[in-house]
């Protein structure tokens, strides 16, 4: 110890302040003090001054239980007692810190709340390319995550306790092969530092192979661009300069990255505001519906694997049909082998489509989605070189991730190296290959053939479990790294707290193996940047890097590669030589889980509750399908049917064959879906986990049983066949009815124009018994536009992780038990087969005349003088006179005390994520959306302490917050010029079930189209 305190007292001699706490952080991290880390005597004394960074580094644990597991061999951080608090730390004032999430190798920019050192709640950046101030629901939702008692919390080494001086002697042991066994297998990264710390290793171990693995991401796009530029190339997209929208099974506003900057300019395009009401033209082409295809003017089933020739005839409709003018690079007879495809589309629907894009122009815009295979993507460049959008809505930049060059190695490669011995060293970071690999690759089997493997993960997943070496990943609330968004804007990810349980970063694991054994992931991304950064003055750099969470200047710039059509005629050639499917099997689609993803999110129990955006549907999955195809199985909701991959067909012989041989199964309860295509059958991924622990396991089924490398989007050879069992379904929604009441109100563009209130009998005075109230001061209310509502349901997790709802389980769910105070109503109008969706958000709405108020006999249910209908919690017994008279349903009973009854849901060590600002309610009280009233309460505290009023925009609710496309917008009726009452003053404005009288503060604007009257 007495080295140590010399290297102490000479380092520290004379600084204060800042300079105090740099120097003992980079003391620490250069590893100076003393043979086990420890702090010198004495380092309890601290100036007053303490810096965040230190704060987070020295006191984190004791505030929110971090701890580094006992089997770790860390440089310890000492943990200094809160006798003095930090000037920025301010008992119940919430501060906000910018970091970045990222999901498939994409980051979106977010804000992130903290309650004397702990994370709460989560919002979009503003500055932030990706998020604009707005979330999805895997963003809202990843706070959960942090705090999932189910993580791993120690290094295991065969299953046994494990130590980290033993993990870096043995992951950095030097190598005098080159690394010719060395695999690594990662997500795709747009790290800065990831990827410089890959170009490290591989010029340390040349024979080393990188492998990138995300089961729901595709590069057909980058791929399709090499095509028709002759290099990959990523699209950029810009949806306000866009007046029509093709999309070919391209969920843009809710499953592509980038969604949430979609989603907002989309909508800045598609709202109908008054007095000149004008809007977008969107086109749908897809199998499954998706929150992209129910916000459609003209959507159009077809099977995954038609769409290719939809896009075809509808290039060959642009080139060689009426009026059609080619710019310069593209020739016509280059594309002659398109023209046979006009025949195979319904010429009547492809010419209306095309004589609409040509009237756009450079305004028209074709997106393919990530499903399609890169032939699709090159004809949509082509497509959209033909009317001269190339540049304006679209325009392709350099690939964001990572590219391995000569070291990468494809996912099949990899297995095939580890069946023939040729890997020693596998080490996976923070993926899920025995989960998530195609099943024909047989990951798992493969796995017993490798002699050393090592697994970074938050779980002791599948994989994690079948491992040499497991070990704890950081939460990205926890972690120092850096990433970058699709457009390349880049950002720090910064901590929110110290790591619960010791997690490692991937960054840390390359720098053991580079030859670091105790890294920080703090001082890796600093001197990353340090060593880049052109700014004179770094410290600011950084500083201003950390406050906004955007690296200025970093968006990747625009190519001018001239787009060719030399490769087309073998485009179509392909095409036309597809096989058709054989009429007595299905085409089988898989897709990505609108709640968990690729089944990263299975433990987060916030997601396994909220409701699927089309189908209602919580905890779990089903074989989703069309009326047609569930009547020609004879099959109805909840029968389970088998499912079978056919691996080969039947042989050439007599009636009388033998049978095929088996190929994968798995069994699934049915669920018909209006507006599936016919003859298909699609499965959403992620569910069916089998490790891990938590509240996935055993909830669903596991589609990637079916999912073979040829397959990895869809398959042509699928035998379905019911068993004659029924498995119940959660859904939230079990039909589809209004029941002939006038909820929800549409109506065309055209039709809007000519009649502009006809909304009017669904608003204005009615008579009423009850006597007339005079409000005075703010009042607040809130208007919604169902026009450009996705159904995303980011504004429900919103609202729960605001307010402290708590999860009830699939059991209580079936009961109509759910507690959700915010809920998405889905109705369809029209045929099964081609419906009309709209989508209205549904809370308590804050009736000025409520009936709830007047029949509770404790008076809990109270107005205030704001407006609002208030909860009064602790007069409250459960008679549930007011759900019963309230005609929304917008109100919920606390049947159970949750945190009791499912603790692994809502107690433990999720209660970190409560907001202490919002009481947690016990059993047998009455819950419903308040408008977030903490939130105006704090304002009116604020307002008065600065002896002011509050300002136009100064509190805003949750679900407002969150919404990417701003459907929800709220306020005080007393602010004149806001968003919110100019929405009200519309002619399509109207309140929900008007006739009662009840005068509801919440204000609806009808959903209004725009069809192309050449298709009806």
């Amino acid at each position: 110890m007495g080295d140590a305190r010399a290297v102490w007292e000479k380092a520290l001699a004379g600084k204060t302040g800042r300079e105090y706490w740099r120097s003992i952080e980079e003391l620490v991290h250069r590893g100076e003090l003393g043979e086990d880390g420890e702090f010198p005597e004495g380092a309890d004394v601290r100036p007053d001054d303490v810096s965040r960074r230190s704060f987070f580094k020295l006191i984190g644990a004791s505030m929110a239980l971090a701890g580094i597991a006992g089997c770790v061999k860390d440089p310890v951080e000492k943990i200094l007692p809160y006798t003095f608090r930090p000037a920025e730390v301010v008992p119940g004032i919430p501060r906000f810190y910018a970091t970045s999430m990222t999901l498939d190798g994409y980051a979106t920019g977010l804000l992130v709340a903290t309650r004397e050192g702990r994370p709460i709640k989560v919002e979009g950046n503003p500055a932030h390319p990706a998020s604009l101030g707005a979330t999805g629901v895997f963003e809202q939702a990843s706070i959960l995550g942090l705090y999932d008692p189910a993580r791993a919390r120690s290094i295991l080494r065969q299953g046994a306790p494990g130590a980290w001086e033993s993990l870096a002697a043995e992951l950095g042991r030097p190598r005098t092969d080159g690394g010719a066994g060395l695999r690594l297998l990662l997500e795709p990264t747009g790290s800065p530092l990831v990827s410089g710390q890959l170009d490290a290793v591989v010029r340390a171990l040349p024979a080393a192979r990188i492998v990138f693995h995300s089961p729901a991401l595709s590069h057909g796009a980058e791929e399709g661009a090499a095509l028709v530029f002759g290099r990959r190339l990523l699209p950029q997209y810009d949806f306000k300069a866009a007046s029509v929208v093709v999309s070919l099974d391209a969920d843009f506003l809710d499953a592509m990255p980038m969604s949430v900057r979609y989603a907002r300019h989309f909508a800045e395009r598609r709202r109908p505001a008054w007095p000149n009401p004008a809007m977008s033209r969107l086109y749908v082409i897809e199998c499954m519906p998706t929150p992209t295809g129910s916000v459609a003017d003209h959507r159009f089933r077809r099977r995954s694997s038609d769409i290719g020739v939809f896009a075809a005839a509808l290039a060959a409709e642009l080139v060689f049909g009426e009026g059609a003018t080619l710019p310069p690079g593209l020739s016509a007879d280059a594309l002659a082998g398109l023209r046979p495809f006009l025949a195979r589309e319904d010429r009547r629907v492809i010419s209306a489509i095309a004589r609409d894009l040509r009237r756009a122009g450079p305004a028209g815009l074709v997106v393919v989605g990530d499903r399609q295979p890169p032939s699709v993507h090159a004809l949509g460049y082509l497509i959209n070189a033909a009317l001269g959008a190339l540049g304006t809505t679209i325009w392709t930049t350099e690939p964001v991730h990572y590219d391995a060059g000569g070291a990468a190695q494809d996912l099949a490669g990899l297995v095939g190296d580890m069946r023939a011995g040729r890997v020693d060293t596998l080490v996976i970071l923070e993926s899920n290959p025995v989960y998530t690999a195609p099943a024909d690759l047989d990951f798992e089997e493969a796995l017993r053939s490798v002699p050393r493997s090592f697994h970074l993960g938050l779980h002791a997943d599948e994989t994690g479990t079948r491992t040499t070496w497991f070990v704890p990943a950081a939460h990205y609330l926890e972690a120092w790294g850096d990433a970058r968004a699709y457009d390349g804007t880049a950002s720090i990810v910064q901590p929110l707290i110290r790591p619960l349980f010791g997690g490692r970063t991937p960054a840390e694991i390359l720098a053991l193996m580079l030859g670091n054994p105790f890294p920080s992931a703090h001082a890796l991304v600093r001197e990353h940047w340090r060593a880049r950064s052109s700014a004179i003055d770094f410290e600011g750099f950084w500083e201003a890097a950390l406050r906004s969470g955007v690296v200025d200047g970093t968006a990747a710039p625009r190519t001018n590669d001239a787009i060719s059509c030399a490769g087309i005629g073998a485009i179509a050639a392909a095409l036309a030589a597809t096989p058709a499917s054989p009429p007595e099997l299905y085409e089988v689609n898989f897709y990505p889980d609108h709640r968990v993803h690729d089944g990263r999110f299975a433990h987060n129990p916030w997601l396994q509750e909220l409701p699927d955006p089309l189908t209602k549907m919580v905890w779990g999955n089903a074989a989703l399908m069309s009326v047609q195809t569930a009547a020609a199985l004879g099959v109805r909701d909840e029968d389970v049917i088998e499912l079978e991959l056919v691996t080969s067909s039947p042989p050439p012989g007599p009636a009388v064959a033998p049978p095929l041989p088996p190929g994968p199964k798995v069994r699934a309860p049915a669920c018909v879906v209006p507006g599936h295509a016919d003859h298909a059958i699609s499965l959403r991924l992620g569910h069916g986990r089998r490790a891990g622990g938590g509240v996935a396991e055993g909830v669903g089924f596991d589609a990637y049983r079916l999912r073979t490398t040829p397959g990895l989007q869809w398959a042509a050879r699928l035998a379905a066949r019911p068993t004659g069992t029924v498995l119940p379904l959660a859904l939230t929604q079990m039909h589809w009815s209004m029941h002939d009441r006038p909820l929800v109100l549409s109506a065309t563009l055209e039709e809007y124009r000519d009649n502009p209130h006809f909304t009017r009998p669904h608003k204005g005075p009615v008579l009423s018994v009850l006597p007339p109230v005079e409000y005075q001061g703010e009042q607040w209310a809130m208007s919604i536009d169902t026009s450009i509502c996705t159904g995303c349901s980011a504004c429900v997790v919103a609202c729960q992780a605001e307010n402290n709802i708590p999860v009830v389980g699939k059991e209580e769910v079936q009961k109509s038990r759910e507690m959700h105070w915010l809920r998405i109503d889905t109705y369809y109008e029209g045929p099964p087969e081609a419906p009309e969706v709209v989508h209205q958000p549904m809370l308590c709405q804050h009736c000025e005349k409520a009936p709830c108020e007047y029949v509770c006999p404790v008076n809990a249910t109270v107005h205030s003088p704001d407006g609002l209908n208030e909860m009064v919690y602790n007069r409250c017994i459960g008679t549930r006179f007011c759900s019963n008279n309230c005609p929304y349903k917008v109100r919920r009973f606390n049947w159970f005390d949750y945190a009791e009854e499912r603790p692994d849901m809502n107690a433990e060590l999720r209660k970190l994520q409560k907001n202490p600002d919002v009481t947690v309610r016990e059993r047998g009280v009455m819950e419903k959306c308040t408008f977030c009233v903490q939130r105006i309460r704090a304002a009116e505290i604020k307002s008065r302490i600065d002896q002011r009023s509050i300002q136009p925009g100064e509190v805003n609710t949750a679900c407002a917050q969150a919404c990417p496309t701003r459907a929800i917008q709220f306020g005080s009726l007393a602010h004149r010029n806001t968003t919110m009452v100019a929405w009200r003053e519309e002619p399509r404005s109207y309140g929900v079930l008007h006739e009662l009288g009840t005068r509801p503060r919440v204000s609806y604007l009808a959903t209004i189209r725009n069809p192309n009257p050449e298709l009806g």
